[in-house]
């Protein structure tokens, strides 16, 4: 994708968007999909797609088994069905299936048309949706593609007379009559689209140099226009906020990035970035969730620089037919995650009090489970394959091992953040070198560009190897009580004289309480031997028969004693003996401070 894009911005860096691509329609080998839209209200596209051209012998179709912006394999070809072939002279030819996602075409005489039917009703950032209401096409769960046609343009078109009151918002380039091109197949299957009843709006972002950049806001949902409207200001403020970090906004493909939203109860839950604009979806609404919806426009914006463009390179090549593994997810999506709050209090959405509650969930989730005794941050990026939307019908045991590199690289860019601002410096700074560096010029990173970017800007590469060792290559944190306590956040314990069990998670079923999802390895009943599906039967020798009864026991343990507890367990009964703990769960508090703190604050948040 890196390659393709650098030389069309070369070559075609003066022209507008529309005449980068007008040549499509009339390009003799242009790879044509025609949406059938009659049976929508049953969740089915009848798609055509036209190939004119391909090589003799045996022509090879596949549907994608990944997709952008996801990290693990995924089976899209099973809503694929009704395939039919014809050849150069429009006669059916024969299609055979060669594998889970590959078929067979023979006999074709030079050219291709498929039909096929698509079934899709999960919407969101991975899988399409389709019925009454619109569609929601991530391409590559719709669409199969021709193997070896890469460098061929593409093009989307809508059956004529059909659905004309809808509308179709995407990062495709309009080229009239209800067509959308793509240069090749890379940027087509990295082109979400919707298609139905879209309220729009858009802005203009200019950078210091006078580039200026189109920012679209397209939208399905149940709500005002005025909802919408405020919607489009905060939007727009997220994207100020962001461009401060790296003093630029990219320059988008053909001038404009757009925000695909889908708020509405047809519809699934997701935020997922792409080259020139992203999908965040909600069953939620502008009227009551705006301010938690508004964090998944922050993070997905956030991704146009760290992934899209400052990419690793583990990542690449990209491949449609597999996932690759990358290390290096806790700065691409970590790093994200941190500054997709911060985003929100730096634009004015969020205040400082809000932030230090979303603080508490990630770092009680960071610190508290056992996962980081068993992988780095490099280890746990690398089960993404495994933890992405991936399924699998075997038990694992991730509640012990695996920590999300989600919330871990987030928790690593406040501590470093916070770190380099004792130092003189901050992860601002940091986050614009490595955007000029690697991503600017599109040069996939390793980590160790990482390291050397971060020893770059505190002028010192013996501490920024050291910091590396510890925090990446190793799982250790610094103390970030301490380092938050410099700002006016307090860290304290949330229930200093309570025994605690390390999110133990229990089901009341009436009479029988049992234990639900793992046991923390660090849990005192761990160590008495409890595991998930156990029935708990009594506690210091008292009855549990309900959580009340439960609750009312552990409230009565003293800490440091050691304690009694009877459970059964795969049939058997059995006993176990545990020693009270203080409950580990922390708690972050916002106060004022003095005035240094204050400054320190003003610094790191610099509110709008």
């Amino acid at each position: 994708m890196r390659q393709f894009f650098l030389s069309l911005t070369l070559i075609l860096s003066s022209l507008t968007a529309f005449a980068q691509l007008e040549w499509v329609p009339q390009h003799p080998g242009t790879i044509t999909y025609t949406l059938d839209l009659e049976n929508v209200q049953q969740h089915e596209l009848r798609i055509t797609v036209d190939f004119p051209a391909v090589g003799p012998g045996i022509f090879r179709v596949k549907m994608p088994q990944s997709s952008p912006g996801r990290y693990a394999q995924h089976n899209f070809a099973k809503n694929v069905y009704d395939l039919k072939a014809f050849g150069a002279d429009g006669a059916a030819v024969d299609v055979y299936q060669e594998g889970i996602a590959a078929w067979a075409v023979a006999g074709h005489g030079g050219a291709v048309t498929l039909e096929y039917t698509l079934f899709a009703n999960g919407g969101d950032g991975t899988y399409s949706g389709i019925d009454d209401r619109k569609l929601h096409l991530n391409m590559p769960a719709s669409f199969l593609y021709g193997d070896v046609l890469n460098d061929r343009p593409v093009m989307l078109k809508i059956k004529d007379g059909q659905r004309t009151d809808w509308t179709v918002a995407t990062q495709l380039v309009e080229v009239g009559n209800r067509a959308y091109a793509a240069p090749n197949y890379y940027y087509f299957f990295d082109s979400p689209t919707i298609v139905g009843t879209i309220m729009r709006d858009q802005f203009e972002v200019t950078n210091p140099d006078g580039n200026t950049q189109t920012i679209e806001v397209a939208m399905m949902h149940e709500g005002t226009r005025e909802e919408f409207d405020d919607y489009v200001e905060w939007t727009k403020k997220v994207v100020l906020a962001q461009q401060k970090v790296y003093g630029e906004i990219p320059t988008f493909d053909y001038g404009k990035y757009t925000f695909l939203c889908s708020y509405n109860p047809w519809i699934g839950g997701d935020g997922m970035e792409h080259r020139n604009s992203t999908i965040c979806s909600s069953t939620g609404n502008l009227g009551q969730h705006a301010d938690r919806l508004i964090g998944t426009v922050s993070h997905e914006f956030f991704h146009c620089w760290n992934v899209e463009r400052i990419r690793p390179a583990s990542l690449e090549p990209f491949s449609f037919d597999h996932a690759n593994m990358s290390g290096e997810l806790w700065f691409a999506e970590g790093f994200t995650s941190y500054y997709d709050d911060l985003s929100l209090v730096r634009a004015g959405i969020l205040s400082p009090e809000d932030y230090a509650k979303g603080l508490t969930g990630q770092l009680n989730y960071v610190l508290l489970r056992p996962g980081r005794d068993h992988r780095n941050a490099i280890e746990m990026s690398q089960q993404a394959p495994f933890v992405d939307a991936a399924t699998a019908n075997d038990p694992d045991n991730f509640g012990n091992t695996f920590v999300s590199y989600y919330p871990y690289g987030a928790t690593i860019g406040l501590a470093l953040d916070l770190t380099l601002r004792e130092r003189g410096h901050t992860l601002d700074e940091v986050m614009k070198l490595i955007w000029q560096r690697y991503g600017k010029t599109e040069i996939p990173y390793h980590i160790r560009d990482l390291q050397l970017a971060l020893g770059e800007v505190v002028g010192d590469q013996a501490w920024a190897k050291d910091w590396f060792a510890d925090y990446v290559y190793q799982s250790e944190l610094p103390n970030i009580g301490a380092l938050l306590d410099n700002y006016g956040f307090v860290v304290e314990p949330a229930h200093p004289d309570t025994a605690g069990f390390m999110g133990l998670r229990l089901r009341d079923g009436g009479d029988v309480v049992t234990v639900r999802g793992p046991v923390a390895e660090n849990s005192p009943l761990y160590e008495a031997g409890l595991d998930e599906g156990s029935k708990i039967l009594s506690l210091n020798g008292q009855p549990v028969n309900s959580q009340d009864s439960w609750d009312a026991i552990v409230s009565s343990l003293e800490i440091g004693k050691t304690y009694e507890i009877s459970f059964e367990q795969l049939g058997q009964q059995k006993t176990g003996r545990f020693t009270a703990a203080v409950s580990p769960e922390l708690k972050i508090r916002f106060e004022e401070g003095n005035r240094k703190a204050k400054k320190a604050r003003e610094d790191w948040l610099w509110r709008e």
